[in-house]
C-alpha cells in the first residue's frame, strides 16, 4: 500500500518518536524510507556563511542521521539519507514528487491537531502534499 515513505527528520525527540510508526508500516507492505534532512535558508541567511561551511553541516546531518539508517535497515527497510536546503514544506513536498513516495510520515510538534500544536511545516506540508499525509503526534 505505502512502498515508498518519505519520512522528514529533524533530530527532534518528535521525529524520533515517529519512527516506531514508521517500523510499523512495514506490516502494511512498506519496503523503502527516504529519510530527509532539511536545513532551512534562513539559519544560514543570518551570517555570513561560506560554501564549505553549508557543506560541511551537510555532511554532519548526514552523519546524525547514520543510527536511524541503521535502525530501519536492521528491521528490514531499504533505507535512503538525504539533506536538502530551503524552505521545509516545500522541500518535503518536492522531494516526495522526486521520489515517487507514496505517504509522507511527518510527526507534529505537539499532542494535538491545533494549528499551534501541529507546526507551520506540517500544516503546509498537508496542505501541498498530492500524496497521503500521516501525522505522528508526540508521544
Amino acid at each position: 500500500m505505502f512502498e515508498r515513505i518519505l519520512f522528514p527528520f529533524d533530530f527532534s525527540k518528535f521525529s524520533e518518536q515517529a519512527v516506531s510508526y514508521i517500523l510499523r508500516l512495514k506490516d502494511f507492505g512498506s519496503k523503502e524510507i527516504i529519510v530527509l534532512n532539511v536545513l532551512e535558508y534562513e539559519e544560514f541567511s543570518a551570517r555570513t556563511t561560506s560554501k564549505m561551511e553549508v557543506e560541511e553541516y551537510r555532511r554532519r546531518n548526514f552523519e546524525r542521521m547514520k543510527y536511524i539508517k541503521e535502525e530501519l535497515e536492521k528491521a528490514g527497510l531499504k533505507v535512503t539519507l538525504r539533506v536538502e536546503f530551503g524552505i521545509p514544506s516545500k522541500v518535503i513536498v518536492g522531494v516526495a514528487e522526486e521520489e515517487k513516495a507514496s505517504i509522507i510520515v511527518i510527526a507534529s510538534t505537539g499532542a494535538g491537531f491545533t494549528p499551534t500544536l501541529i507546526g507551520s511545516t506540517v500544516q503546509n506540508v498537508i496542505r501541498l502534499s498530492r500524496i497521503p499525509v500521516l501525522v505522528i503526534p508526540s508521544i
